[in-house]
This record gives structure tokens, sequence and C-alpha cells, in this order.
């Protein structure tokens, strides 16, 4: 039966090659009385008007064209069909020859300095690293292949770029500019009249809308869109269609029409080869059918899912599979499953995190400051009228720019700083909700795992295996006790609602008996903790503050800390300011990490010796309530030696 199926299939793909070798030789037999030149041209554009609606046809004749141009010397063409030959390999799903078709395309093209196929190859490069999530890589060769487009006044091709960068937008959550961006390159496209280019945009739009929640907007666009690549018969675009309506179906609880609309969207990816549209209906069918309760239809499409996404090099891809699994195996109450794919999922998902920087976002703004939307967005508008009413328009703009230039240059330090202050916020949210998503919720999964090996597997576990089992989730117990006391404790500061008590206080009394807390954790690494603080030395603080400040700094301290070495406390007082030293013998670390330390924007957690993980927040809880008690913190460090961390206080009486 194997044998049987496996002739078919291959009898099938035969046939699909031979009748796309007999189109292409129709093709060239149509064109084979004109003149070189034409006839390139003419292979080129059909591959270019067909890449969605027969993919392997276009790549035929893409190949082709590139053939005749390079028997001819002709470097333009070549370059142009390179590039289209890599939005064709990479509909296809696979980017290595994408890339290696823009990078030829890339050569020949600067080359004969011919600049619209060198922004081409710009932009489409960028586009794969955005695909691969390097978000920081790919805007760097989009915002080169943009500012090439602008000065040509190219409209297709800034088109292009605007596309990518609300892409760009959209990875980052900001989903109102990636809106806007897709707005923009729609209003192009259309004064273009580029029919399939204004579905593009209506549909990315429609996946935006889904993702910002906005339910009927999302289906309005994707029923638009669906419209249009029904006019256009662009197969690619319809399988993304009808995979996000049957997306909006499921969000509507409609599982019946969502799983109707996915198996249509599936059907016709693996028709066309499209590997990220198969592996968006895969996934989505296995979450369909795991809320129905049918886990093994289910797994079997994700475990497809898994394998397409594998052998892709687009990240989001695979993170969205560990996602879904996770997710899977969560619905089925196995919970060790969904902590290991969770993980994986947070892992990966972590790893392009580190890419997307605060300096990504200051480089889309800084794209944005340059006025450069606002700019083409006035030469569209203004292309409409005449001449005169434009010579007009820009006269009136010069003197009003010379009236209020005074006050633009007052104003624009203190918006530049707001600018500056609004950003930090929108991260520093950003990281909280993150603590909340991830670090909150991870340990458990690492509980319910355990405790479900512990139930399952009781009477075969060994007792230093139900002892292991036993001391994690007493470790993941006390890690989420203690984040959501420096969450809860660090909500109130932000909210003003934490009360200021500050006292006089016996600095020995509250460290003395926060060791006694400690003692078990460096008893595990063999840690000796050397008090020389005098029992006399008092400061004025909050008492509660004081102690969450050495909680979370002896923390560290043993977290960072080698096995077999030791804790220093100590403390001196000078003019009324007394300050106080935590200093371990661990890891240490560089002056890129110590500036990030107490910045929730910027912070970069390490792991412990032993593997321990943290958030980073209770570093920045630590400086904010220094801070309210009218002191100040320092940090001495070298990698692999150890650090000292310092504080001061308000001495006491």
């Amino acid at each position: 039966m194997k044998a049987f199926i496996l002739t078919l299939f291959l009898t099938i793909g035969i046939t699909q090659i031979c009748a796309q070798h007999a189109q292409l030789d129709s093709l060239l037999n149509l064109y084979k009385n004109l003149p070189d030149t034409t006839r390139i041209k003419n292979l080129a554009d059909y591959s270019w008007n067909n890449r969605a609606k027969n993919p392997q046809l276009a790549l035929l004749c893409s190949q082709e064209a590139l053939r005749l141009a390079e028997l001819s010397d002709n470097r333009y063409y070549e370059a142009k069909s390179l590039n289209y030959m890599g939005v064709i390999y990479r509909n296809l799903g696979n980017y290595d020859l994408s890339i290696v078709m823009y990078k030829r395309a890339l050569k020949l093209a600067e080359i004969v300095a011919d600049s619209i196929q060198i922004a081409y190859a710009y932009n489409n490069i960028g586009g794969i690293h955005r695909l691969e999530g390097n978000n920081k890589t790919a805007l760097e060769y989009i915002i080169r292949a943009l500012k090439i487009f602008e000065r040509r006044d190219f409209k297709e091709g800034i088109a292009f770029c605007t596309i990518n960068i609300g892409l760009i937008y959209r990875r980052q959550q900001n989903y109102q500019k990636a809106i806007d961006y897709l707005n923009y390159t729609f209003e192009i496209r259309k004064k273009l009249n580029d029919k399939p280019g204004q579905a593009l945009a209506i549909d990315l739009m429609a996946e935006v809308y889904f993702d910002m929640g906005n339910m009927d907007a999302s289906l309005k666009n994707f029923f638009d869109a669906e419209k249009r690549y029904n006019e256009l018969n662009d197969q690619k675009g319809l399988a993304a269609v009808w995979g996000g309506i049957g997306g909006v179906y499921f969000v509507k609880k409609d599982f019946k029409t969502a799983i109707s609309y996915r198996e249509r969207a599936l059907e016709l990816a693996r028709k066309i080869s499209y590997l990220e549209g198969m592996v968006l209906s895969y996934n989505n069918l296995g979450k369909i059918y795991a809320h129905m309760g049918q886990f093994a239809e289910s797994y079997s499409y994700l475990e497809k899912a898994l394998k397409i996404a594998g052998s892709m090099k687009e990240i989001y891809m695979q993170i969205d599979c560990f996602k879904y699994l996770s997710e899977y195996y969560s619905l089925k109450s196995e919970y060790k499953d969904a902590l290991y794919y969770n993980e994986k999922f947070w892992a990966l998902k972590d790893s392009v995190t580190k890419q997307e920087t605060v300096s990504l976002l200051s480089e889309l703004e800084n794209l944005e400051s340059n006025q450069k939307m606002e700019t083409a967005n006035s030469i569209l508008q203004m292309e409409n009228e005449n001449h005169r009413r434009q010579e007009l328009y820009l006269l009136i703009i010069v003197i009003i720019a010379i009236i209020f230039v005074v006050i633009i240059a007052r104003y624009s330090i203190s918006t530049k700083k707001l600018n500056v202050e609004l950003q930090e916020l929108n991260s520093i949210k950003d990281k909280f909700f993150r603590i909340i998503a991830h670090d909150l919720k991870n340990p458990f999964f690492t509980l319910l795992g355990f405790s479900e090996s512990l139930e399952t597997d009781f009477d075969i576990l060994t007792k230093e295996e139900k002892l292991y089992y036993i001391k994690e989730m007493r470790l993941a117990l006390k890690n989420n006790y203690n984040l959501l006391e420096n969450l809860l404790f660090w909500a109130n500061s932000q909210t003003k609602s934490l009360s200021f008590n500050p006292q006089n206080i016996f600095l020995n009394e509250v460290l003395k008996e926060l060791l006694v807390l400690f003692a078990i954790n460096a008893k595990t690494k063999n840690l000796i903790f050397l008090n020389s603080i005098d029992n006399n030395t008092a400061v004025q603080a909050d008492p509660d503050m004081l102690k969450t400040i050495l909680r979370n700094l002896i923390s560290n301290a043993i977290k960072f800390s080698y096995h077999c070495g030791e804790i220093k406390f100590s403390a001196v007082t000078e003019n009324n300011t007394t300050t106080i030293s935590i200093e371990d013998f661990g890891i240490g670390m560089d002056a890129e990490t110590i500036n990030s330390l107490f910045a929730l924007n910027k912070v970069s957690t390490l792991t412990g010796t032993d593997g321990e993980k943290g958030t980073g927040l209770g570093l920045v809880l630590c400086r904010e309530f220094i801070e309210l008690n009218r002191g100040k913190v320092f940090v001495e460090s070298t990698p692999g030696k150890g650090s000292k961390v310092s504080f001061t206080l308000p001495a006491g009486n």
C-alpha cells in the first residue's frame, strides 16, 4: 500500500513538472520570433505576475530569463531575474537559495550601477532577515533601500520597503504603527493601480487587526482581500486569507467554520508548495482539534507542522510550533511535556527578543522623525494638483516655517526628551508584562510537571529522584513567592501607594534575621557568611524596604557565588551616612552588564552558578527603594572574580 501511495505521489509530481515544462515550451514558442531583450522581458514579467498563481512555472520562467540574459550579457535583466527568483524561493520557504539569489542580484546591479535593482536587492535581503528574526539587520537593509527609492522618487519600491517596516512594527507589537505603514503602502499601490499589492496590504492589515483582538475589522479586511485575490487568481494570497478567516472563526468559537477555512487553506498551500501556509494551517488545525478534545487528530497536525518548520529558517514558524505544542499538552493536562515545549518556546523567543532592542525602536522612530512617510504622502497628494498650486503650497510652508522656527527650536529639546521618556515607559511596560506572562507563569509548569511525575511514577522513582523533584518544586515555589513579592512591591511603588515610614534601625538585627532565612541556600553551595558589621551600627530607613533591599542583594550574592566560597557583609559610617556592602567571589560582571543592572527597560538577566534564573526586577526594586530612603547604590565587579554591591543610607542614632 505504501509503495502504491509513493508511486501515486511521484506520478502526480512528475505529471505537474511535465505540465509546467510544457507551458514553458509554449511560452518560448510564442516568444521565439521576438528580439532577445523583448523575450527576456516577457519571461521575467510572466514570472513576476505568476509568482503567487503558479510559483513552479514562474520559477522556470525566471530561470529561462536569467539564462537568456546571461547569453546576451544583459546585466540589467540578470539582476532583475535573480531578484524575481529570490522572491519565488522565499515564497516556497527556501530562504537559503532566496538570499543567494538576492546577493547575486545585488552584485550584478552594483557592477552596472542599477540603483533600482540595488535597492530591490537590499529590501529583499532585509525581508529574509526579518523572517529569520534578525530585525535589526533587516531594518538596516530596508532603510538603505528606502533611501535609494526616495531619491529616485520610485513609488513602487517605496511601497515594498514600507510594507516590510510595517511587518517589523507588527512583530514589535506596535500595532498602530503597523497599520499606519500598511495603510500608507495601500495608498501608494492604489495610486499605481497595483491590484496585487493592494490585496496584500489589506490582507496584512487584517492580520494586524487580528493581533489587536479587533475581530470585526479583521474579518472585514480578510473578506475584502479574498475578493481581490479571487479576481487576481492569486493562489498564495487565497491560502493566506482563508487561513486568516479560519483564525477569526476559531476566536468566535465557530470551530466547524474555522476547520472548513483552514482545510481549504491547507489544500491550496500544498498545491502550490507554500510551506509557510502549510505550517500555519497544520498548527491551527491542531489547535482547533485540541480545543475540541480530539487530541489524536490534533497531534498529527502539530507533528507535521513541526517537521516542516524544522526544515525552514523562519524562526517565527518554529516559535509558533513550540507554542502550539505547549498549549496542546496543557489542554491534555500533561504538564511535564507542556513545560518542555514552553521552555523551548521561551528560549527561542527570548533569543529573538534580545535582538529587538531599544536601539531598533530608536532607528524606526528616527526614520519617522525625518518625515519620510509624511513627505512621501505629501508628494502623492500633490501629484493630483497642478504645478502652480504646488508652488503656492510650498511657498506657504516656507513662510510658516520661517515664522515658527524660533518656537520649534525652543520646544525641540523638550519634545525629544518627552519622546525618550515615553519610549522608556513603553519599554518598561513591555518588560513588566513579559515578567507576568513568562517568569510568573513558568514555575507553575515546573510544579505541575514534577507533581505529575511524582503521582504517575511514584512507585518506580528512586528515593534520590523523589528528593530531586521535591527540591525543584520547593525551589520553584520559593522563586515564585519572591518574584510575586517583588512585583507587588514594585507595582505599589509605581502607583505611589507604598507607605514610607523611616525609622531608626540597628542594621545587624535585620541582617541576622535574613541570614537565618538564607542559611539553607548557602549550605547548598557550601558558602560562608562573614559579617563584620558592628551591633551598634544604625541607619534611618523604612524597615520593609530595607529588608527587601537586603533580601534581593543577598539572594543575588548566593546565586552568582561559586561553591565553597564566601559572602562578606560590612558597613562604614562617615559624615552622617552609612555605606553597607555585600561582596561575593563569584562569576562577576563586565562594565556593560553593570550599566544595565538597575534599568527595567535594559536589564538582561544572568544565570547563576547552579543554573538559577531571575528577572532582574529585584535589582530595579533595590535601586528605587534605596533612592526613596535618600541613598545611592554602587557596583564594583570583575568577571570571574566576583562583585561588590554597596549602598548608602542616612546614619541612625
